[in-house]
């Protein structure tokens, strides 16, 4: 009986390390921010232009921007997204707008300081793309 509730209390604190990490790491993420999405899919606000992740995917899928526009991608898809740069899966045409996983309700964003053309897509589902045109 002592050796089971030994056991049972081991548990319990591994459990609560164990949870405790995904918090504390899940916080330390730079490139994701816990704030409120915005509830349309594009709008000027701050200097950001705002992309947002659905479902379906990105919205709006194509713009263009001014140099030195901040692009703000929000996910209201109601799963994780992950924004990176095409193509899938190297993600080499533009390495900084390679994110980590953001979870529904969070965002990330980059601003683009070169004029280019850049391609993006859902890693997590590569069906659903984008592109950024700078000016």
């Amino acid at each position: 009986m002592q050796s089971i509730k030994g056991l049972v209390i081991a548990a319990i604190i591994i459990a609560v390390v164990i949870v405790g990490g995904i918090f504390f790491f899940a916080k330390q993420n730079p490139n994701t921010s816990n704030s409120t999405p915005t509830p349309t899919a594009t709008q000027q606000a701050e200097n950001a232009t705002v992309i947002t992740l659905t479902k379906t995917g990105f919205t709006p899928n194509n713009i263009t921007v001014k140099a030195g526009t901040t692009v703000k991608w929000v996910n209201n898809s109601g799963a994780v997204g992950q924004v990176d740069s095409d193509p899938h899966p190297v993600h080499t045409s533009y390495p900084a707008m390679n994110f980590q996983p953001f979870s529904e309700g969070s965002s990330v964003e980059l601003v683009f300081d070169k004029a280019g053309t850049y391609h993006y897509h859902n890693h997590l589902n590569p069906s659903q793309t984008g592109t950024i045109t700078v000016q």
